[in-house]
């Protein structure tokens, strides 16, 4: 009977996605451009798709704008809205006579950025007061500031009305200050760049806030081992980064945290123990555009064509990023776990076709706290995912990921481990109504043992920012 159902429920599941997407395609199909939107495409009068392959997520181009501080190239010859400036270029030559110019957006850069949908999850249980199937009107609201102040200074803020779990929450705020101690020293542009806040470090591979273009995430980004506050892959930590490139190819990061999951507007950003969390990362491009944006063809012809799906030729980015944590998971007894994360991952573009893959290994001595009754040693995990995504138009996209978790002794972990050992296959249909609206069909599939037929679930989500 079991076994019947479900097969009901896939047929049904396939149904439910072959009209609406043919609903959405009909209406696509008959829609006209749009402006320029949010708040880098108001400053320089150009569409979102000069550096997104489809919001959120940045092509090669968009990520070196983004790693440079926010700044083109030769950037004040493509500024439409020009800064208001805080003191004259005088005042650097008088220095320290004089407060160091700087600047601030000639507009307030406020964006706004709200996603809503509909969930089917047939795991729900109306027994337990679920509901299978639900309207998330809206899922969230997120306020967004983003911009320069001054030739070096930019700024980045994200707060979150009301996110997935219905509360207010901080989700980025941080100071980056770019090239430093450029032209000192034979220290080139773009080799030190620091940023101090509270930000998604670069331990993790691929950004859940602008290198994702399906509904969900990768499981292997969402688990954590030893308690509540230990921060999972995907989590803003507040601390100070270092990164930088090095003969455009190679780029490094580097950062200290806190190392604390930050839950709500109302927990504390401060850490729960002495000790503080590290990490580094290296990787290195082969072909497309550099990491610093220099090309074959100037940035006026990178902003002229519009679009330029992931990159401007064939590339295979390759990297590793290595993490050192402490978390507290008694405070009672002030005990702390420690706990090491290892990733390796690879990024392939070439045209309308894109290819990540990341492995994670993590091990964590949790026993020696909240576990230490019946474990007697670390616990390892280990994962991986693998994203395509294939362009059919230049406003159509196809994403499928696959991705595995698996926990040692997670039948003694439980409910701390809510990912749990999940093999998962997701299904998605990103079409871009607008360069800042987006429609996503999406399919989840649950394939281990443990979640069977019953973790199987379907979402529609409208996403759009202005």
């Amino acid at each position: 009977m079991k076994e019947i159902t479900n097969r009901l429920f896939h047929r049904g599941l396939i149904s439910i996605v072959t009209m609406v997407l043919v609903i959405i395609c009909s209406f696509v199909i008959h829609i006209d451009d749009a402006n320029a939107v949010p708040t880098f495409s108001r400053k320089y009068q150009t569409s979102c798709m000069t550096c997104h392959a489809g919001f959120p997520k940045l092509n090669a181009f968009g990520n070196s704008f983004k790693n440079n501080g926010y700044r083109l190239p030769d950037d004040e010859v493509f500024v439409k809205e020009p800064p208001v400036w805080l003191g004259s270029e005088a005042y650097k030559r008088v220095w320290p006579d004089a407060v160091w110019p700087g600047s601030i957006p000639g507009n307030v850069p406020i964006a706004l950025r709200v996603i809503s949908q509909y969930n089917y999850d047939q795991s729900k249980s109306t027994a337990a007061g679920e509901s299978k199937s639900e309207f998330e009107f809206p899922h969230e609201i997120e306020l967004m500031s983003l911009g320069t102040m001054g030739e070096k200074l930019a700024f980045n803020l994200g707060f979150a009305l009301q996110d997935e779990s219905e509360r207010a929450a901080v989700e980025r705020v941080f100071l980056m200050y770019n090239d430093v101690l450029a032209g000192k020293f034979g220290i080139p542009n773009g080799l030190i760049n620091i940023r101090g806040g509270y930000f998604d470090p670069m331990a993790m591979p691929f950004s859940t806030h602008n290198q994702n273009l399906l509904a969900s995430r990768p499981t292997i980004y969402d688990f954590r081992i030893s308690s509540d506050s230990q921060p999972r892959v995907r989590d803003s930590q507040s601390g100070i980064e270092m990164h930088g490139t090095i003969n455009k190819r190679f780029r490094y990061a580097t950062g200290v945290l806190n190392g604390k999951a930050v839950d709500g507007a109302s927990e504390s950003f401060g850490d729960n123990n002495t000790e503080k969390d590290v990490y580094v990362r290296l990787e290195h491009k082969f072909g497309g555009l550099s990491f610093t944006g220099a090309a074959d063809s100037g940035t006026g012809d990178q902003i002229a064509s519009g679009f330029s799906y992931f990159d401007q030729g064939p590339s295979v980015t390759v990297g590793t990023t290595g993490y050192l944590g402490f978390n507290q998971i008694d405070a009672a007894t002030d005990t702390d776990s420690q706990f090491y994360r290892i990733t390796g991952f690879l990024r392939a573009n070439r045209d309308r076709y894109n290819v990540d893959m990341v492995y994670l290994y993590q091990q964590d001595d949790a026993a020696a706290g909240q576990f230490n009754s019946t474990i007697d040693e670390d616990i390892s995990t280990w994962g991986f995912y693998t994203e395509a995504t294939a362009y059919i138009y230049p406003w159509l996209a196809l994403a499928a990921r696959y991705d595995r978790l698996n926990v040692e002794n997670v039948s003694v972990l439980g409910a701390s481990n809510p990912a749990d050992n999940t093999s998962r296959l997701a299904l998605s249909m990103p079409i871009f109504a607008r360069p800042n609206l987006r429609i996503i069909p999406e399919a989840s599939i649950g394939l281990s043992d443990k979640d069977g037929d019953a973790s199987d679930s379907f979402k529609l989500r409208l996403d759009f920012s202005y």
